[in-house]
């Protein structure tokens, strides 16, 4: 593959679509640490029975499906920006979605519908990097979050030559951002990958009881 096909791929990690959005979704749904970090991602919320969840920016649809198989139950809401993705996340997520377990909608997670209702829990993997006001888009994932509801925010730093450090500093500019969204109890979980470990920030809002002291 020439220099120019690989910008061309690289951007389709971005906003998929076209040809080149779905080599690059069937890239994301086969690479193993992709697969890997999604899951634990799930396995770290530690979902209740029923749990009403929102992944942001779900792609090929391994977040869904980990979280379906993690909670059978459990309703999933997605939001991606890409149609392309939609149609992938649908076809490994069919009987879900068929039977109303999984809706999956295109729009833009840093200006969300209106009508969502509240979650048990919000997350997302590698999207964090993407969004142009993220302390924005976290403070409106707080709002989304019903009491004791969780937001986990899993990130892999890229480039060419990531280093644990940038995974550090990464989680310190998560965690400051849902502080100052009003999100507490936090914590910080590493997954080890090569050449940089993935760190998953997950933040609380208050209980009911909890906010009215």
């Amino acid at each position: 593959m020439n220099s120019s096909m690989q910008r061309r791929l690289s951007a389709q990690f971005r906003r998929p679509h076209g040809p080149l959005g779905r080599v690059a979704g069937r890239i994301m749904s086969r690479r193993p640490s992709n697969v890997e970090r999604t899951a634990w991602t799930v396995d770290l919320l530690d979902l209740p029975t029923g749990a009403r969840l929102l992944e942001l920016g779900y792609g090929p649809g391994l977040g869904i499906e980990a979280a379906l198989q993690s909670s059978p139950d459990a309703q999933v809401v997605g939001i991606d920006h890409s149609p392309s993705m939609r149609a992938m996340a649908a076809r490994r997520n069919r009987a879900a979605v068929r039977d109303g377990r999984a809706t999956l909608l295109v729009g833009d997670a840093q200006a969300p519908p209106e009508d969502l209702g509240l979650f048990d829990a919000i997350f997302c993997c590698n999207v964090w990097l993407f969004w142009n006001e993220a302390e924005a888009t976290i403070g409106l994932m707080a709002g989304l979050l019903a009491p004791g509801g969780k937001l986990a925010i899993t990130h892999l730093p890229r480039g060419s030559a990531p280093s644990a450090a940038d995974t550090d500093d990464a989680a310190d500019l998560i965690e400051t951002q849902m502080r100052s969204s009003g999100l507490d109890d936090l914590n910080r979980s590493y997954l080890p990958l090569d050449p940089a470990p993935a760190v998953c920030v997950i933040g609380r809002v208050a209980t009911s009881s909890a906010s009215e002291n």
